[in-house]
Protein backbone atom coordinates (compact mmCIF):
# COMPACT_ATOMS: atom_id res chain seq x y z
CA UNK A 1 0.00 0.00 0.00
CA UNK A 2 1.27 3.25 -0.94
CA UNK A 3 2.55 5.83 1.83
CA UNK A 4 0.54 8.84 2.76
CA UNK A 5 2.27 11.74 3.93
CA UNK A 6 1.08 14.31 6.64
CA UNK A 7 1.25 17.09 3.84
CA UNK A 8 -0.95 15.45 1.22
CA UNK A 9 -3.91 15.61 3.44
CA UNK A 10 -6.35 18.30 3.41
CA UNK A 11 -9.27 17.00 6.18
CA UNK A 12 -9.59 14.28 8.30
CA UNK A 13 -12.13 13.34 10.63
CA UNK A 14 -13.47 10.58 13.10
CA UNK A 15 -16.64 9.18 11.61
CA UNK A 16 -19.49 6.74 11.82
CA UNK A 17 -19.75 4.41 8.46
CA UNK A 18 -21.67 1.97 6.71
CA UNK A 19 -19.39 -1.05 5.92
CA UNK A 20 -21.67 -2.77 3.58
CA UNK A 21 -23.85 -0.59 2.11
CA UNK A 22 -20.70 1.96 1.44
CA UNK A 23 -17.73 -0.60 0.57
CA UNK A 24 -19.41 -3.89 0.20
CA UNK A 25 -17.79 -5.12 3.35
CA UNK A 26 -14.81 -5.61 5.70
CA UNK A 27 -11.25 -5.56 4.08
CA UNK A 28 -9.43 -3.70 1.60
CA UNK A 29 -12.30 -2.08 -0.19
CA UNK A 30 -13.27 -0.05 -3.53
CA UNK A 31 -16.42 2.39 -3.29
CA UNK A 32 -19.60 -0.02 -3.50
CA UNK A 33 -19.89 -0.67 -7.20
CA UNK A 34 -16.36 1.00 -7.95
CA UNK A 35 -18.11 4.69 -6.55
CA UNK A 36 -14.79 6.70 -6.72
CA UNK A 37 -16.81 9.55 -4.46
CA UNK A 38 -16.50 7.71 -1.82
CA UNK A 39 -12.60 6.21 -1.94
CA UNK A 40 -11.44 3.76 -0.86
CA UNK A 41 -11.42 1.77 2.88
CA UNK A 42 -9.39 -0.86 5.12
CA UNK A 43 -11.52 -1.71 7.51
CA UNK A 44 -11.55 -4.91 9.74
CA UNK A 45 -14.52 -4.79 11.75
CA UNK A 46 -17.39 -2.39 13.53
CA UNK A 47 -18.55 1.04 12.00
CA UNK A 48 -16.16 3.92 12.57
CA UNK A 49 -13.16 4.89 10.89
CA UNK A 50 -10.28 7.98 9.66
CA UNK A 51 -11.44 9.57 6.88
CA UNK A 52 -9.11 11.39 4.85
CA UNK A 53 -9.52 13.53 2.26
CA UNK A 54 -6.51 14.20 0.36
CA UNK A 55 -5.71 17.48 -1.56
CA UNK A 56 -5.45 15.29 -4.97
CA UNK A 57 -9.24 15.09 -4.51
CA UNK A 58 -8.94 10.95 -3.47
CA UNK A 59 -10.42 9.92 0.19
CA UNK A 60 -9.28 6.96 2.10
CA UNK A 61 -11.30 5.10 5.09
CA UNK A 62 -9.31 3.70 7.89
CA UNK A 63 -10.96 1.20 10.28
CA UNK A 64 -10.41 1.78 14.05
CA UNK A 65 -12.19 0.71 17.00
CA UNK A 66 -10.10 3.30 18.80
CA UNK A 67 -12.36 6.30 18.48
CA UNK A 68 -10.66 8.39 21.30
CA UNK A 69 -7.27 7.56 20.19
CA UNK A 70 -8.09 8.58 16.61
CA UNK A 71 -9.07 11.81 17.54
CA UNK A 72 -5.98 12.38 19.92
CA UNK A 73 -3.85 11.42 16.78
CA UNK A 74 -5.32 13.85 14.81
CA UNK A 75 -5.65 16.67 17.51
CA UNK A 76 -1.96 15.62 17.90
CA UNK A 77 -1.35 16.40 14.01
CA UNK A 78 -3.68 19.61 14.02
CA UNK A 79 -5.80 17.60 11.61
CA UNK A 80 -9.34 18.60 12.06
CA UNK A 81 -12.43 19.08 10.50
CA UNK A 82 -15.58 20.79 11.61
CA UNK A 83 -17.62 17.42 11.83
Amino acid sequence: MKKIGWNEISNAYVRTYDPIGEYGGWGIKFGLFGNKARGNAVNISGDLGIQLELKNGKKLLIGTQKESEAKRVLETYKINSNE
